[in-house]
């Protein structure tokens, strides 16, 4: 089935247009990554969106969201787990070494029903597997629908359209890797922290496809 469905629908790089995978080797050069951004405001202890939200990175993700391209998953996240374990090991150690379990920003469950999958979920089990770090979704329960942060240009807005749209799913684990796809202004992450924050949560990372 999977070789009728690339015979008919081949893939194609997302930079180029070349056939036969989403990212080809010469465009994979022209990715352009970020370094970790570390806080002195606890739980939370530091940030990561790896990717910068351009260019093919931009192209893919959105293709995957409102074009439903769930088989970018597998090639983009072995991109995104190769870089860290090449770039940062440390980090990814550091995470292993301390149990941190990696939980995805939940959909509310009518938009979640629409789309018929979560990206950040089936993203996160991919990323999870590939660096042995343990994987939940029932830590954060999205309980507000909230409206599409990407199609809100105010700072404020944004953060009005996100305030007290998580509710934690309790025992709560010590440490917590936040993920999600795409983080601009950062609000949606905060707002799923700040609902943690009272429930014993002792050390936070952010980890993002792109931002």
């Amino acid at each position: 089935m999977s070789l009728i469905i690339d015979l008919l629908f081949p893939k194609t790089c997302f930079g180029c247009g070349q056939v036969g995978q989403y990212f080809c080797p010469k465009c994979q050069q022209f990715i352009k990554y970020h370094s970790p951004k570390f806080s002195s405001h606890p739980p939370k202890e530091g940030r990561l969106s790896l990717f910068y939200f351009h260019g093919l990175i931009r192209r893919a993700i959105q293709s995957l969201k409102y074009e439903f391209t769930s088989d970018i998953i597998e090639e983009m996240s072995t991109i995104f787990t190769q870089k860290l374990q090449k770039t940062y090991p440390h980090l990814v150690k550091y995470w292993q070494q301390n149990n941190f379990i990696l939980t995805p920003i939940p959909l509310h469950f009518y938009r979640q029903n629409w789309r018929g999958f979560n990206q950040s979920v089936l993203f996160g089990q991919s990323v999870s597997r590939k660096l042995n770090l343990t994987f939940s979704d029932q830590i954060i329960f999205r309980s507000k629908d909230t409206h599409s942060q990407a199609k809100i240009k105010s700072h404020q807005k944004r953060l009005e359209n996100i305030h007290q749209a998580f509710t934690p799913i309790l025992p709560i684990p010590q440490n917590l890797i936040i993920f999600d796809d795409v983080a601009t202004s950062f609000s949606t992450l905060n707002s799923a922290l700040n609902s943690l924050k009272v429930y014993g949560l002792n050390r936070c990372w952010y980890l993002t496809l792109a931002g």
